[in-house]
């Protein structure tokens, strides 16, 4: 029997996902490539809500980034028999050039600057289920990156 306590579990490994490396666009690494676009934006920030599949702000570039990601919810639903109308939202949020933060961020643990990435369900009792992830990016830069074949 599904409950809505497994929402967390979700958030987690969808978030976990998509902030990995194997999260690619083309062959290059997502994360890179969405801190290349909002660069020059002031907020420096990101939203996807993957119940309506809009992105923050508009662009058609991740179509198939966004619709991977609610591939992988709706499989994880599946899995866990939790039916859809529990979810008001589900929004996966990228704030990039955040501050280091000692206690998330490992000091030169990667190239580039820190960015803290949240997935956060609302269910339909009010309860967000919330997970993050912390790393570090620079903007991607085909020619000081690699191609992934796969």
């Amino acid at each position: 029997m599904a409950r809505r306590n497994e929402l967390g579990s979700i958030a987690s490994g969808l978030i976990g996902s998509f902030s990995s490396r194997n999260n690619d666009i083309g062959g290059y690494w997502g994360i890179g490539k969405l801190h290349k676009f909002v660069e020059n934006d002031s907020k420096k920030e990101i939203m996807i809500d993957l119940l309506s599949g809009n992105i923050s702000p508009q662009t058609d570039e991740f179509d198939s980034l966004i619709e991977s990601y609610r591939d992988r919810l709706d499989s994880h639903l599946t899995t866990g028999s939790i039916p859809k109308a529990w979810l008001v939202s589900v929004e996966l949020t990228v704030l990039f050039e955040t501050e280091y933060e000692k206690k998330h961020h490992y000091w030169r643990s990667g190239l580039g600057k820190p960015y803290k990435a949240k997935c956060d369900i609302l269910d339909d009792n009010g309860k967000h289920h919330v997970a993050y992830a912390y790393n570090n990016s620079q903007p991607h830069d085909p020619n000081r990156e690699a191609r992934s074949c796969r």
